[in-house]
């Protein structure tokens, strides 16, 4: 909503999370946030390199801040005039899986995301895994559920329940196959000359589709098997992988770093 409008620009107000920036000039930045009103916005933020007190921490990575900024149209590229931090997240700062989690989030976030669609409710599912992260010890289980809800979120829930082909639910089959390809499972039957090749078991299927429904004020209640971590993580990498046609730095990061400290 526009707050003033002057010399030919109107002014906005939003909150936003920062996905990433890059040097531009001598003493600018280019910004991408994921905002609340907006969804993904890209504006420069002139003098952030310079005027330390003016952009303080909430032009970082993942930072979650109030956002002023200007257009001179609804779908024109931003000036940002003002950030103030709301949350820094120290608590993920220091802590190094938390922080490559983080960071993958936002990168996730930023390859599934486009200018100027907004998703209110994908804001609010990045806040609240955030929020779960800083506040609680790490966990793969809270990675493999935002990238789940986050596909549902962005319109590419997979079929977990059922046959995409002959409609066998779960409960009838016994050696289901995942195909990212089709976004969804195939019975043995089906599987053969189509484009399932991950196994995956019935039990990862049901906890799937029980962390999807699940409120998710109780979502650290639950707790995949290390069985169905792995199969998870390689289901959802696989459709996530198709989705954006490349597998994240970020997540190949975490993933070597967990390999060195286990």
């Amino acid at each position: 909503m526009a707050m003033v409008k002057s010399r030919g620009r109107s002014t906005y107000k939003t909150m936003g999370f920062v996905l990433g920036a890059v040097d531009y000039g001598d003493s600018d930045r280019i910004v991408t946030f994921y905002t609340d009103r907006f969804g993904k916005l890209k504006g420069i933020a002139k003098g952030a390199r310079r005027s330390v007190k003016r952009f303080a921490n909430a032009i970082e990575l993942f930072s979650l801040s109030t956002i002023i900024f200007s257009r001179t149209r609804e779908t024109g590229f931003a000036f940002i005039d003002n950030c103030d931090v709301m949350n820094h997240y120290p608590g993920i700062r220091h802590d190094l899986e938390k922080l490559l989690s983080a960071s993958y989030i936002v990168e996730l976030i930023d390859q599934m995301t486009v200018e100027g669609k907004n998703n209110h409710m994908l804001f609010q599912h990045v806040r609240t895994f955030l929020d779960l992260i800083e506040t609680n010890l790490y966990s793969d289980n809270l990675i493999r559920f935002f990238e789940l809800r986050l596909l549902r979120h962005s319109g590419y829930d997979p079929v977990l329940d059922h046959c995409i082909i002959c409609n066998t639910p779960i409960d009838a089959m016994e050696n289901p196959c995942f195909s990212a390809m089709d976004a969804g499972i195939r019975c043995t039957r089906c599987r053969n000359g189509g484009n399932a090749h991950i196994p995956v078991s019935v039990g990862t299927l049901k906890a799937l589709i029980m962390s999807r429904q699940i409120d998710i004020d109780k979502i650290n209640r639950l707790s995949l098997s290390r069985q169905s971590l792995k199969e998870s993580e390689e289901l959802l990498g696989s459709l996530i992988e198709h989705t954006i046609g490349k597998q994240l730095k970020s997540l190949k990061i975490l993933r070597q770093i967990q390999k060195m400290v286990e």
